[in-house]
């Protein structure tokens, strides 16, 4: 059973939240405040966060929270459940998380989105290299001739979906529906961009463009 911490304040939503993802077989421990959040969070194992944004803390307190959570070196993956829509807050989501997922909602999407972070957390290598670039799937770690290389959250998962499917082409749209999630709504060319920004850090030859097709790992 998946162990989930829900980090939301509203009690109405927070209890519909948790009943529903228990219901779905989901092992929950729902949190009201940063306070209680940093007690479930040392105290139970977990396999993925819940986070809103808006908190008692403040109005920014979910994603303060995500770094803090990501600086101590926990890289379960998050979603953030808002009702903050805006364009700059969807990418800053993005970049300290995995998904996010704006308020209203439904709640099988709700689910399906939980379901689908936590499928990428299974029956995967513990390393996989190609060429002068190695990912240590575990730690979340990407080396470049032995040397670390700095990727954000959305860095990485674009990198990750493309070295553990080698020789895989993946359209935009897949890409965009795998890593951002289903339904997702934003810039045209975004992931152009992070494709663009992963040549600089890792080399241009790593990453393959098949022209009007998408993109891919040689494998």
């Amino acid at each position: 059973m998946a162990a989930l911490l829900l980090l939301e304040d509203e009690e109405a939503l927070g209890q519909t939240v948790a009943e529903a993802l228990a219901r779905h077989g989901f092992q929950v421990h729902w949190a009201k405040g940063e306070e209680e959040a940093w007690s479930l969070l040392l105290a139970h194992p977990l396999d993925a966060l819940i986070l809103d944004v808006r908190l008692p803390e403040g109005e920014e307190a979910g994603f303060r929270f995500a770094r803090a959570v990501r600086e101590m070196g926990l890289q379960k993956p998050i979603l953030f459940l808002t009702a903050r829509d805006a364009l700059e807050d969807r990418l800053l989501g993005l970049e300290v998380g995995e998904d996010y997922l704006t308020k209203p909602f439904h709640l099988p999407e709700l689910i399906a989105r939980v379901r689908a972070l936590l499928r990428r957390g299974e029956i995967r290598p513990k390393r996989v290299e190609v060429g002068e670039v190695a990912l240590e799937v575990e730690s979340r770690r990407v080396l470049r001739k032995g040397v670390p290389v700095p990727l954000t959250a959305k860095e990485y998962q674009v990198l990750e979906l493309l070295l553990l499917n080698p020789g895989r082409l993946f359209s935009k749209e897949e890409i965009l529906e795998r890593v951002w999630g289903p339904g997702y709504e934003g810039e045209s060319n975004l992931v152009e961009v992070y494709i663009k920004n992963l040549r600089k850090k890792l080399g241009e030859g790593l990453i393959e463009t098949v022209r009007g097709l998408g993109y891919r790992v040689p494998g």
